[in-house]
């Protein structure tokens, strides 16, 4: 199977969305399936030369939407070359250029929202949500609505992307999110630490990691 996987940007400093794909790849290629990326960076971006796929940047992208004449006319050339696209992130242009691309291409589109359907934003920044709201009916409402699933990471994010527009449709799925496996000298790595945290040595110790939450 051949994907492509359509986002804003590839730059490390985005964090997640970026990094999960280049984990996803890898596994992916191992399963003797193809990654393709298309962005709206640009072509001379210092990080693609780093990517573990064939990456195109169809970029620079306009501003935070990231408006790019290239993106749907190299779609609508190289759409039929896949099996299925994914759209990773919402509010920005790769999503409308998407849809509107492949909505009767007969190639299926995927959605993967990143946390970006969260009701926390709404109660957070609620300025920024009535702008939204402007957009949504619009574009993103009608983005998740024709594409073949949603994709969500836990039961609980499905269920709360609910509850932040009331115009909302979509086929949601659920599907893994997982990381590399670890690597190294594991028997090094310990002694360092110890070395460092000697009042922990002899401890069973529970480590939990998360992001840094704003409260």
């Amino acid at each position: 199977m051949k994907l492509l996987h359509i986002i804003h940007s590839t730059d490390p400093a985005g964090g997640g969305p970026i990094e999960g794909l280049k984990q996803v790849s890898r596994v992916m290629d191992q399963m003797g399936h193809s990654t393709v990326v298309a962005t709206l960076d640009s072509p001379d971006a210092p990080w693609l030369n780093k990517l573990p796929f064939d990456v195109y940047a169809l970029g620079p992208g306009k501003g935070r939407y990231g408006y790019s004449r290239h993106l749907a006319p190299w779609l609508k050339q190289n759409a039929q070359r896949f099996d299925a696209v994914i759209v990773r992130g919402l509010w920005q242009y790769h999503g409308y250029a998407a849809r509107k691309v492949l909505r009767k291409s007969g190639i299926p589109y995927f959605v993967f929202t990143h946390g970006m359907l969260d009701p926390w934003f709404k109660k957070t920044y609620p300025l920024k949500h009535a702008k939204k709201w402007l957009y949504w009916p619009w574009v993103d409402y009608r983005v998740l609505r024709d594409a073949a699933g949603v994709l969500f990471t836990s039961e609980e994010e499905k269920i709360l992307a609910r509850q932040s527009f009331w115009l909302y449709r979509c086929k949601e799925i659920v599907v893994n999110y997982g990381t590399a496996a670890l690597t190294g000298d594991v028997v090094l790595q310990k002694s360092v630490f110890f070395d460092r945290y000697p009042q922990l040595g002899g401890k069973r110790i529970a480590l939990f990691l998360g992001r840094i939450q704003r409260l």
